[in-house]
């Protein structure tokens, strides 16, 4: 069970850069580069929402769904790969546990 990483540059006017690990127990770290700032969600707590060129990943806080902890935007194609690769997680996830029991 391994941790998947990718690094985006996202989108919007400063192009910053961003170091995800889609991880298969449930969470999602994004580093953004050029901030020194470091963002974790679990997977239930995310929404893409698609916004012209742009997708927004919005983390809300679990309990408080008008609570939101943070927000990237990142191309399509590159919001597709990441909703794919937490997907993939999950189904890696529910096989171990499964071959587990």
């Amino acid at each position: 069970m391994f941790a998947k990483h990718r690094s985006y540059t996202l989108a919007g006017k400063l192009h910053n850069h961003a170091h995800l690990a889609i991880k298969p127990t449930g969470e999602l770290s994004v580093e953004i580069l050029e901030e020194h700032k470091k963002l974790e969600g679990d997977f239930e707590d995310l929404f893409f929402s698609t916004h012209g060129k742009t997708t927004g990943v919005d983390c809300i806080e679990h309990n408080h769904p008008t609570h939101k902890l943070w927000h990237i935007d990142l191309t399509r194609n590159d919001a597709r790969e990441l909703h794919r690769l937490i997907d993939d997680a999950k189904e890696e996830y529910e096989t171990i546990m499964r071959d587990l029991c």
